[in-house]
């Protein structure tokens, strides 16, 4: 029972994995801030495919986000905002108006400064970019927070943030091509914490607790081009083909063809861009025998044809 349980949690990283690499994630250290006293900070809505994130390294101050909830940022927290929504940082008592911060230039990162040279919060912001339409992010809430207390007893995480910030501080050769490297890693360390500590109810992330539902999602994850059917997916799933639908609709929110289409579409957009592939050979490797009905459910997803994003 107990190998069973490892080869399923294995197979599950191994999907998790798939849906990283799906997303062609790339991450940056933009910015350091320094505030001090009463602030405000606005930041406006990213375009689709950034996820801003903040790292608190001292100090505590409040996040107002788009839905009107608020959340408390102590030292050690991140706050990431997978689908790039405008959010408002400030002050933790603070009711002042949003703010422009100075800009100093001349070291690794820009300084954003509110408030005098002696900060009360300072923080590490950066972003990730990811392809537009990502089965991964689209999984993940408006905002998560991992907390200090949450990630303390993880040792790797503590360790890339202590690197991420002395790599900050400094001027070694090569330290901007590094911290992005870093801010990748962070980027599944988060996601890791989020995971361990939370029970999704629905989407991709349900599908893969889901002892058996998993089997089926995981099998397309592994080959997106394959002709899936009802019925082999149930098998897949150990299920019946009736309740196979019920079930995975349930749990996913969507049918199987839409979730197969997304994936298949998202493999798509990456071979455009990665690879010389022949579009007949794309279309083919996702699972299209015609050409003509690949290039429209691809601009039905992407709003342009596949030789135009190719192009571009």
């Amino acid at each position: 029972v107990q190998s069973a349980h490892l080869f399923d949690r294995c197979s599950q990283m191994n999907s998790i994995d798939t849906l990283i690499a799906l997303a062609n994630l790339r991450g940056s250290l933009d910015v350091r801030c320094q505030f001090q006293g009463d602030w405000a900070l606005d930041h406006a809505p990213e375009n689709l495919g950034v996820a801003p994130y903040h790292i608190v390294l001292s100090g505590t101050c409040r996040a107002e986000l788009s839905g009107g909830q608020q959340v408390v940022l102590e030292p050690g927290d991140i706050l990431l905002m997978p689908g790039g929504a405008t959010h408002l940082l400030r002050s933790q008592d603070a009711r002042s108006a949003p703010m422009q911060p100075q800009v100093i230039d001349g070291g690794l990162l820009q300084v954003h400064r509110l408030g005098g040279d002696q900060p009360d919060v300072e923080m590490l912001c950066g972003s990730f970019h990811y392809n537009p339409q990502s089965l991964l992010f689209g999984a993940l809430p408006e905002y998560l927070v991992v907390a200090s207390r949450e990630w303390q007893g993880d040792g790797q995480l503590a360790a890339l943030i202590a690197l991420l910030r002395s790599e900050a501080d400094g001027q070694q050769v090569g330290a901007r091509t590094f911290i992005d490297a870093l801010s990748s890693a962070l980027f599944t360390l988060i996601l890791r914490t989020w995971l361990s500590r939370q029970a999704p109810v629905a989407g991709t992330f349900a599908l893969l607790a889901d002892k058996r539902l998993s089997k089926a999602w995981q099998a397309m994850l592994a080959d997106p081009g394959h002709e899936w059917t009802i019925d082999s997916l149930a098998v897949a799933a150990t299920m019946s083909r009736a309740t196979f639908m019920r079930a995975f609709v349930k749990v996913a929110g969507v049918s199987p063809w839409v979730l197969l289409t997304q994936l298949r579409m998202e493999l798509a957009f990456n071979l455009l861009r990665q690879s010389r592939l022949s579009l007949l050979d794309i279309a083919a490797q996702v699972g299209y025998q015609s050409q003509a009905a690949f290039s429209k459910k691809f601009k039905d997803t992407y709003g342009e044809t596949p030789g135009r994003l190719r192009g571009r």
